[in-house]
């Protein structure tokens, strides 16, 4: 097997959820640049038609699935469709999720189940019932979405239920790393700082003052674009990742690593 191999997708099934837009939207078409066929999940599946159209630009199989990941119900019959659908699943990437910047003190306690239900519940259950056709096939790849707050560094943002779901994705990983790595399946997961898509550009990159203080905080000096997210997860869902599982891969612009003070001369 060449170097080009190495990352060669061909042949593999691939469920991405939150796929209808930003990161999900960037990964699913990646996967199936990659040689990937691809199930796109997102609340509705009429969300999902231009990701689907981007797959089978890239002469790719692609279906898009309607689902909310919190309904656990809803979880095993849609996972179970695709599975029929393609006949297995060997990738399984969850990106769906949401987010909420509330002081902790006036954080709603719907906001919080909401956030819990959505972003850990949802990447459960979806581990839950994939997991079991991975084992099944004695083989499977799982890329969670944690973020930089989820266990790496406190922002003091606001998002404290935020990124405690983020914090249990990352243990989560690492348990289910553990559980199923003697039977072929790789869990992983991808932490990344803050990147231009849709969700966050109502919240936070609206805030002038809050992006002038992220520049300082990433050695990089600027936020992410969703196709950089594309080589990380890739590289954990193929055969170069084959002795890597139980890993929270920072995709943060160096973040995690470091604590930029930038001098000026008085």
């Amino acid at each position: 097997m060449n170097i080009q191999q190495l990352f060669d997708l061909s042949g593999k099934v691939a469920l991405v959820t939150g796929a209808g837009r930003g990161l999900g939207r960037a990964v699913a078409t990646g996967l199936a640049e990659f040689g990937a066929e691809v199930a796109a999940i997102d609340l509705t599946a009429d969300n999902s038609r231009d990701t689907v159209a981007a797959v089978t630009a890239a002469g790719r199989t692609g279906r898009a699935y309607g689902c909310d990941v919190a309904n656990e119900d809803a979880v095993q019959q849609t996972v179970a469709q695709i599975a029929a659908d393609f006949g297995r699943i060997d990738i399984l990437i969850n990106i769906a999720g949401i987010t909420a910047r509330i002081p902790t003190t006036e954080m709603p306690p719907a906001t919080v189940r909401r956030l819990t239900e959505v972003n850990y519940y949802g990447t459960f259950w979806m581990c839950q019932e994939v997991g079991k056709i991975m084992l099944a096939q004695r083989g499977g790849a799982i890329v969670n979405m944690s973020a930089l707050g989820g266990g790496f560094v406190g922002t003091g943002r606001g998002n404290a239920a935020y990124s405690a779901t983020k914090g249990a994705i990352a243990s989560l990983t690492k348990e289910l790393a553990c559980e199923w790595g003697g039977q072929g399946i790789r869990v992983n997961a991808v932490a990344p700082c803050w990147f231009q898509t849709e969700m966050n550009a109502t919240s936070i990159f609206s805030n002038k003052n809050f992006m002038a203080q992220v520049i300082t905080k990433l050695p990089m000096k600027r936020i992410g674009q969703p196709r950089e997210l594309i080589g990380p997860v890739v590289f954990l869902a193929s055969e170069a990742a084959s002795m890597i599982t139980g890993l929270i891969l920072p995709v943060d612009g160096g973040a995690a690593a470091t604590c930029p003070i930038e001098w000026k001369p008085e």
